[in-house]
């Protein structure tokens, strides 16, 4: 079974959701009567006269002439509010009940902020106990053409109630099932800290470390890959693929970064890093952290830096032998644009993974980086 499941009730994401599905449709698509093979699509957009569409889950499949039917599986409504926990429960298990798969592949597309609390990235976290805000969108006055540029930025957003999932609820909800591959279509969760959250529910994930623009993954490739190639090469292929769709535009929409994380190296990652963390801890106070590889162009939102080359600017060289031999086990594809949006990323730092560093302004956000299962292994913050 792939399931891909859209939540786009913010109005610049919705615009695209429908064109996703229709990109993809034009690939492969399984017939009716597989018995190994379900596509469903879960979606909910941004409604005209209400706040959302009716979220619903639908099964597509190609009709004995070779033309694409559909059959609306199950209709929640629209008040259904795709980023509660309950509510991304519900789909996955109808979605369980109805197929019955043996394998699993899950595209999840939506907003997104990596690991961070709700609401955080887009409010002044450290000035509210309350992170559940309005977000912002991006200011016209940056860079080349900015005001028509639509960027993913939660992990989902329902953009109505300003729900976000947790890191944590996603994985315990998904943790649930065994996925041989999640693909995540959301900002930012390229991250050391969501990778080995969602460790043990899936064998691969394909993330960005950086925001991922509104034209999402390469919907049109994603399908055969993950039908008739379930493996670490089909992973692959749809990350080279998305690497290549945007090295191929120009200006800012030339932006793109991907890798694929082997979920099963995770541990002996965490590992190494907390062995280096534990020798190097008064070398890893005097990190210049604007001098570290990053992966956010606006100054602002400094919570996202280069794992590699984070750890190599405190770990001695023998340390990083280890490090980057383990690194190499673990990230099995990456690959960048020579930009994001005017900040540049050299290839030779660029790891795949990002990571946070501590900064003594983020209380808030300090404290509730101790609850992720990374911190807890690793004691970045202590």
């Amino acid at each position: 079974m792939v399931l891909v499941y859209i939540a786009a009730t913010e109005q610049s994401v919705s615009n695209y959701a429908s064109g996703n599905i229709t990109d993809m449709l034009t690939g492969y698509v399984p017939g009716r009567k597989s018995q190994t093979e379900e596509l469903l699509v879960f979606l909910q957009k941004h409604g005209t006269s209400t706040p959302r569409t009716e979220a619903t889950l639908t099964r597509y499949f190609s009709n004995n002439s070779g033309n694409i039917d559909s059959e609306v599986i199950a209709n929640f409504g629209s008040d259904f509010d795709a980023c509660d926990p309950e509510s991304f429960a519900r789909v996955l298990a109808v979605a369980e009940e109805e197929c019955k798969p043996t394998k699993r592949a899950l595209l999840f597309s939506s907003h997104g902020t990596g690991w961070m609390p709700e609401g955080y990235f887009d409010s002044n976290g450290e000035h509210t106990s309350v992170f559940q805000l309005s977000p912002k969108r991006i200011s016209s006055s940056n860079l080349e053409s900015l005001s028509k540029l639509r960027i993913r930025e939660g992990i989902g957003l329902d953009y109505p109630t300003k729900h976000e999932l947790d890191i944590r609820d996603f994985a315990e909800i998904t943790g649930k099932y065994h996925w041989e591959v999640m693909l995540l279509d959301c900002c930012y969760l390229g991250a050391i800290e969501a990778a080995y959250q969602l460790r043990n529910c899936c064998d691969y994930i394909a993330a960005s470390p950086t925001e991922i623009m509104i034209n999402g993954f390469p919907y049109s490739c994603i399908l055969e890959n993950l039908f008739k190639s379930p493996n670490a090469k089909g992973y692959r292929n749809i990350c080279q693929k998305y690497y290549d769709m945007y090295q191929a535009m120009t200006g800012s929409y030339q932006s793109g970064t991907i890798a694929l994380v082997n979920c099963s190296q995770l541990d002996a990652m965490a590992e190494v890093c907390a062995s280096i963390v534990a020798m190097q801890r008064n070398q890893m106070q005097s990190v210049d952290r604007m001098s570290v590889q990053h992966y956010f162009w606006k100054s602002n939102k400094d919570y996202f830096f280069d794992l590699t080359d984070y750890f190599s600017s405190f770990a001695t060289e023998e340390q990083m032998t280890s490090f980057k031999a383990q690194m190499d086990k673990t990230v099995i594809f990456k690959a960048a644009t020579a930009e994001f949006i005017g900040l540049k990323i050299d290839p030779e730092k660029f790891s795949g993974l990002s990571c946070y560093i501590p900064d003594s302004r983020y209380v808030n956000l300090n404290a509730f980086y101790k609850q992720l299962a990374w911190n807890q292994k690793v004691n970045i913050v202590q």
